[in-house]
Formats: C-alpha cells, structure tokens, sequence
C-alpha cells in the first residue's frame, strides 16, 4: 500500500471519530473513503479483528464514559447522542462490551475496562508490493498436509520463481482431487530450509486423514507449535505473488521482528496459508505462519 492509500485510511478514521454521533454503514464509509467495501471490510478486520460495524459500536461506547460521567446525562440520552436504534440497544451492547450495564458503571465510578482503541495507519507496516500487519500469535494443532514436494535452490527460485511455478502446477492438477480436505478453499506452502543453499517446498492441502491419499503424492504430519501469523496483503491475485514480492515481507521479518518482538524462529520450517475464497484479481492476501518461541519478557 502506497502513501496515499495510507493517508486515505487515516483520513477516514478521523472522518469516523468526528461523525461518530451519526449512524455510519459500510456503504457509507466505502463511499466516503472511495474504497470497495470488500476492502474496507477486509482492512478492519486486519486491523482491529473486528469488523466495521463492531469497531464503528467499541468506539461509541468508548466515546460514550465522558457522558457516563456526567450526571447530567441521562442513559437514554446517551444513547440516542451516539444514535443507537434504543435505550435497550445501548444498554446490551455495553454490556456485552464491558461485563457490566451503564448504570452499574455510572454508580461503581471509573474502574477499568478494556477500551477500543482509535485505529491508525500505524498499524501497517508498507512494503514495496504490498504491507503486512503486526503478528499474533497462535497455537496451532498438529495437522496433516498432502502435497507434491520439490527440492528448490535459492538461487534457482530468485532467477525462475520455481516455487511460485510448483505452487501453481500443484494448483492445476492437483488440488482440487485429493480427498478428506479439511478446508477446500485452503492452499497452503509448507517449506523446510535444508541449508544455505536449498528448501524442500511443498504446495499442500490439509487433510483429515492421510488414508485415502493419492499415492503419487507427498505426505507430511506438522507437529502443534506455537507460530507468528503474519498477514501479507497485495492489489494482485495472490496466484501471481513470487519471490520478489516475499523477499520484502522476509526482511521486515527478519530484521525488524526479531530485534524488537521478544520472538525469533524456533524451527526451519514454515509455511504459506492462501483462502482462495477471498481472492481476487485485484486482492490478494496470503498468512505466513512461523514457529515462535520467546526469547525476552
């Protein structure tokens, strides 16, 4: 993401934080900010991991403690300043969001609740073909992968994009046949570094059972781990993202992630996870899972 499509972002939050007395939709809001509202909808939740609508409710009900404070201000009133539908609208959601209803709140005075904040552009890093968001970290079950592996040489893949081309044959011809899949819409590129010099790639399906694999094909048991997530986002379809593209996404891992998160890597694998149902021609986005391990508190 460029600058401008930054700016854009930024501009639109505060558009949210100075209409957030009015009732915003998503149509609104991608009208505003000149932006799909797949985008929009996508960004948000990368973002904040909540949807518009959510973000768009946590920060009213944010808003809304200067006016609980306020003796002055009635809860119905509240409500209808940050236009929700009723009183009783208010009153769930607050509660849904904090374990306590307004009232309550109003009466105990100003304990601590876990506030949502105001999104920035901050909270994207941007890369030359795309950007990448902060990591979370998981604890991802064992798994079972059916593939077709390939012995790839680094130098082959930057000068050829061979892991690009074996991920894309695999998708053709394969994919779409092996039984038991776990998530059918799933790719996912699990690679094993070797040495300096070559990996083993293996574009995958996840599987529920490795009993009715093809026999042409490779299989794999991924013991549970603690990973890094981190989510990669491009305007192109993620089919065509290649070694140039991931060799920014590499030097932000390594050289930023590992300095400053307290994690670094805890094996030589990891793998690319692709939902086909979110790809489009002008999309794309791709979770890069890493093993992780704590390194600092």
């Amino acid at each position: 993401m460029q600058h401008d499509q930054l700016h854009t972002f930024d501009k639109l939050f505060d558009y949210i934080e100075d209409h957030i007395h009015e009732k915003l939709t998503l149509d609104h809001l991608a009208s505003t900010a000149h932006i799909s509202k797949f985008h929009l909808h996508r960004m948000f939740k990368h973002m904040s991991g909540q949807l518009p609508g959510e973000y768009i409710r946590s920060r009213k009900l944010a808003r809304s403690l200067d006016q609980l404070v306020d003796q002055n201000w009635k809860i119905i009133d509240i409500s209808g300043h940050y236009s929700f539908e009723h009183e009783q609208s208010y009153i769930r959601a607050f509660k849904q969001a904090f374990g306590i209803t307004p009232l309550q709140y109003r009466k105990q005075g100003t304990g601590d609740l876990q506030l949502t904040a105001r999104l920035t552009s901050s909270m994207i890093t941007t890369l030359p073909y795309g950007y990448i968001f902060k990591p979370t970290y998981v604890r991802k079950p064992a798994m079972m992968l059916v593939g077709e592996r390939s012995q790839i040489r680094y130098i082959d893949n930057e000068e050829h994009y061979e892991s690009n081309a074996k991920g894309n044959s695999f998708f053709e011809k394969h994919f779409h046949t092996i039984p038991d899949t776990m998530y059918p819409n799933v790719y996912i590129g699990f690679t094993n570094e070797i040495n300096d010099d070559y990996s083993t790639y293996l574009p995958s399906v996840q599987v529920t059972c490795l009993d009715n694999a093809p026999a042409e094909l490779d299989q794999i048991e991924v013991p549970a781990n603690q990973y890094a997530v981190f989510k990669y986002v491009c305007d192109f379809h993620p089919s065509l993202i290649n070694i140039d593209h991931l060799d920014s996404v590499w030097t932000f891992i390594d050289e930023y992630w590992q300095s400053h998160s307290g994690y670094s890597k805890s094996d030589s694998y990891y793998f690319e996870r692709i939902d086909g149902s979110l790809a489009q021609d002008h999309y794309g986005e791709m979770e890069i899972y890493i093993p992780a391990k704590q390194t600092s508190l």
